[in-house]
């Protein structure tokens, strides 16, 4: 995946930290693993919008009753005549810090935070990322899909040239599992 723009921030009154996301594009790659990947996210996308039209009640709420004249947001998502963007969140725990795992080039863990988040997830980097659905959505007659990165782990090459954990506990995602 490409980094066409950088982390951005968003600051929410009901939050003390920031919230954090990258939007990134495939970059229209024609490789075999980015044509299945493209092709997986729209499968799954076609599934969303199957599952969600079989249990509208499900989004049903205090305020707002599903229909199934709901508008679908897909994962990849139009960006005017730019190539398609994918939303990822960086989620943070309670305390603020970040929950997912950064490795640099040489599969080394970048600690991350709010000073440098920025510098190291800046405009123009290309990696490889688990990630995960957080949340299926319905608000105001539209349906999408929250996503997590789990791992990200920076490629060799930057397209552009511009220049932890809580306590001591350790889950298998701080380990590297992303192949090369």
């Amino acid at each position: 995946m490409y980094l066409p723009f950088g982390a951005k921030s968003v600051n929410k009154e009901w939050n003390n930290f920031s919230e954090y996301s990258i939007d990134c594009s495939l970059n229209q790659s024609s490789s075999e693993t980015s044509v299945v990947f493209r092709d997986t996210i729209s499968d799954l996308d076609n599934v969303i919008n199957e599952l969600v039209k079989a249990n509208l009640s499900m989004f049903n709420s205090k305020t707002e009753t599903a229909t199934d004249s709901f508008v679908y947001s897909p994962m990849l998502r139009e960006n005017k005549t730019y190539p398609k963007l994918m939303k990822l969140q960086l989620p943070r725990d309670k305390n603020g810090n970040f929950e997912s795992f950064i490795f640099d080039e040489t599969k080394n863990k970048v600690p991350i935070d709010e000073n440098n988040i920025t510098e190291i997830l800046h405009k123009g980097k290309t990696f490889k990322a688990i990630i995960e659905c957080v949340k299926v959505w319905y608000y105001n007659g539209k349906v999408g899909s929250i996503w997590k990165v789990v791992q990200l782990k920076f490629a060799e090459k930057t397209v552009s040239d511009n220049t932890n954990t809580t306590d001591n506990q350790e889950t298998i995602y701080s380990k590297l599992m992303i192949d090369d």
